[in-house]
């Protein structure tokens, strides 16, 4: 691939997004790829805990959520966080 391109926005309601050019998450795994150990590389390569440990503290210790889907062309990443509680 060439010209490969990530985007980032974020907007004042708490949601994040990351948007990538290379070909998407496979259909086969898209709904695998937050599970603990879970990898696409080669033994000794990687843990499979990235992606885990990000659900973990989005959605336990922030309160937010965390997905990601195929976009035409590339993957979104997206987070969604609640609003800053003022004291």
């Amino acid at each position: 691939m060439t010209n490969g391109q990530i985007k980032i926005y974020v907007s004042e309601d708490g949601l994040i997004k990351v948007i990538d050019n290379a070909g998407g998450v496979p259909e086969n795994i898209i709904d695998k790829i937050f599970e603990p150990y879970f990898t696409t590389k080669g033994v000794g390569e990687g843990t499979g805990l990235g992606l885990h440990m990000s659900r973990t503290i989005v959605e336990e210790h922030l309160e937010g959520t965390i997905g990601v889907k195929n976009i035409d062309g590339g993957a979104e990443f997206f987070v969604k966080l609640p609003p800053i509680k003022n004291s």
